[in-house]
């Protein structure tokens, strides 16, 4: 880690690798598309017509899916079903005579309950376990299809009132097509996108830095299953009959997952162009093959994931095309460099003056076992305020598990008191909230995030955080007060190990922490980046106020500056005691210490 003595040049010299180009011609491509489309029922040709008003369907079907698969990264397979309940609830409403616009309403409220009451068992799974949970609920919706006859009509379906609406859906469908690309946009670039963001990443980092994960994952899977229902509601009323295989066959259902995999889920383009390319394939593949054309379909699918993970847009051709380079672009919210004038060499935290006489962090009791394996065993500390404790042991001593307990990574037993407050029954994003901020032994920062975003992100969502706009801005100073000033618009996972510890430390930071957990972060500095980082620790206790406790194996790296130490063996505390006499002491000599002389002797 190295320290930046001025952190506005360090931010200055970022200037031109954090400009980017102005979204004009993007603006301008999905304009000239919509206006395009548009004049497509002027052409006086239905078949074309209705060609590129399923393609507008397959669009809006992809693009909702990608808001839960790309943005969120959970795999949901049965988005399909959503599809065929919303052309259910708007056929049979329309059927017993509710005008149009009103059928497009109850199509959008009967799959949004249905969504938020799937998530809250959906949700409690992850990865593959998610990904064939959703896709039961095909199978189930159109065997409910069936059999539900006096309201879906069973096999038979449902008849709509006949009427030539060609023309109405198109545009229809057209309106709720660039709505959904408009919305996927604004989106990408929210303070609810990023959440979806870093849960994508990391669900318990993105709690450790206060983001509330059920939520914004109820939140997106209802929008996302509302855009859908749209889409079933306009292709039933254009198609005017709809049976259960029709709206929850399997052999139609994976097409639009298949169409945003193409194109690169989580890019505005990526759908987008997953759905041209795979639509025409399909249609080409359709006229000019009688049979084995679902195989071909699979194929091409397959050989993309293998060539060209990511997607077609994510691929080396794309990205090295100058004119098709925008295309691969993910979305991100520009970030506004601040005003030389205004900007300070200090950070943007509160400076609080810290009762050395009062508690902070009071632990009694507390106990963290895994089956017969006890990590943390009835560990009794008490941290007062504006104190900096080094927290030693040796490996499996239980260190960073009485940070998970302290930071409810991990939830313990025993009392944990925190700034007079119980912390029994909190969430993770709870106990930020109330002021404790972390890093981890193993970096986790966001890694497809760049250094600002990871960093936002922690501002934005602490209690009466910034705007993200403002967020962006404020994340410069903490980069550059570990020495990443000039890392502000790369990716994390670009990162060294040293520099990702680094990021790490910048944000917990942005939490506006009033206890610090500190892990492990000067291991592998050089000693002079060694003396930098104790400066960085003594400058957040005296300048700032903030309590911190540092785990760390470099001994003399917490000689430098804490004020005691406590030592862990065996999950249990064998000493707590100012410096001078915890290195005086036999047990903890054996322990830690003495191994630590022994080594540096050599």
């Amino acid at each position: 880690m190295s320290r930046v003595n001025d952190p506005v040049a360090a931010i200055g010299a970022s200037a031109a690798a954090a400009r980017r180009p102005a979204p004009f011609v993007g603006a301008i491509v999905a304009t000239l598309c919509v206006g395009a489309i548009a004049l497509v029922p002027l052409l006086g040709v239905p078949y074309v017509t209705s060609l590129i008003f399923t393609l507008l369907v397959s669009f809006i079907l992809a693009q909702s899916w990608d808001w839960v698969g790309g943005l969120a990264g959970y795999v949901n397979l049965g988005h399909f079903a959503y599809y065929g309940i919303g052309a259910y609830a708007f056929s049979i409403a329309l059927a017993a005579g509710v005008p149009a616009p009103l059928c497009f309403v109850m199509a959008i409220a009967v799959v949004s309950t249905v969504a938020a009451i799937l998530s809250f068992p959906l949700f409690r799974l992850k990865g593959d376990y998610f990904a064939f949970a959703t896709l039961a609920i095909l199978p189930l919706s159109e065997l409910l299809a069936f059999n539900l006859v006096r309201l879906t009509g069973g096999a038979d379906g449902v008849v709509l009132p006949p009427k030539y609406v060609l023309s109405q859906a198109f545009y229809t469908a057209l309106a709720i097509a660039a709505c959904t690309f408009a919305l996927t946009v604004v989106l990408a670039r929210s303070r609810f996108g990023y959440a979806l963001k870093s849960i994508r990443n990391d669900e318990q980092a993105a709690e450790v830095v206060g983001i509330r994960i059920f939520p914004a994952k109820l939140g997106v899977m209802v929008l996302s299953a509302a855009a859908a229902s749209l889409a079933g509601a306009v292709h039933a009323w254009q198609l005017s009959y709809i049976d259960p295989p029709t709206v929850f066959g399997l052999n139609v259902a994976l097409v639009p997952v298949a169409m945003a995999l193409f194109g690169g889920s989580g890019l505005l383009w990526g759908p987008m162009i997953g759905v041209a390319l795979l639509f025409s394939i399909q249609q080409a593949l359709l006229v000019n093959m009688t049979m084995l054309h679902a195989t071909v379909y699979g194929l091409i699918i397959l050989m993309i994931g293998r060539f060209m993970p990511g997607g077609l847009l994510r691929s080396r051709l794309v990205r090295s095309l100058p004119a098709l380079r925008f295309l691969s672009r993910e979305i991100h919210l520009d970030r506004q460099e601040p005003s030389r004038s205004t900007s300070t060499t200090r950070l943007p935290l509160p400076e609080r003056k810290p009762s050395p006489s009062s508690e902070l962090l009071v632990c009694r009791g507390l106990t963290k076992a895994f089956g017969g394996n006890i990590a943390v065993n009835n560990v009794d500390i008490t941290i007062r305020q504006g104190e900096i404790v080094g927290l030693v042991g040796a490996n499996g001593s239980g260190k960073t598990t009485l940070f998970n307990c302290i930071s409810k990574v991990y939830e313990p037993t025993g009392e944990l008191i925190f700034d007079g407050r119980n912390l029994a029954g909190l969430r993770r994003d709870q106990v930020s909230a109330v002021g404790v901020g972390r890093s981890f032994q193993n970096p986790r920062p966001f890694g497809d995030l760049t250094v600002a975003e990871n960093v936002a992100i922690a501002a934005t969502f602490r209690p009466g955080g910034p705007a993200l706009p403002d967020a962006l801005s404020e994340a410069a100073s903490y980069a550059a007060f570990v020495g990443l000033g000039d890392r502000l618009d790369q990716r994390a996972d670009s990162l060294s190990l040293q520099e990702k510890k680094s990021l790490e430390l910048a944000r917990a930071l942005a939490l506006h922490p009033k206890l610090l957990l500190v892990d492990e972060v000067a291991s592998g500095l050089t000693p002079s980046e060694i003396r930098r980082f104790v400066e960085h620790i003594r400058d957040i206790r005296e300048v700032y106020g903030i309590t911190v406790i540092w785990v760390e194996h470099i001994f003399s790296a917490l000689a430098q500056v804490v004020d005691r130490l406590i030592v862990l063996e065996q999950g249990q505390v064998i000493a707590d005691a100012p410096l001078a006499e915890a290195v005086k002491d036999e047990r903890v000599l054996a322990a830690y210490l003495g191994q630590v002389a022994s080594k540096e002797g050599h």
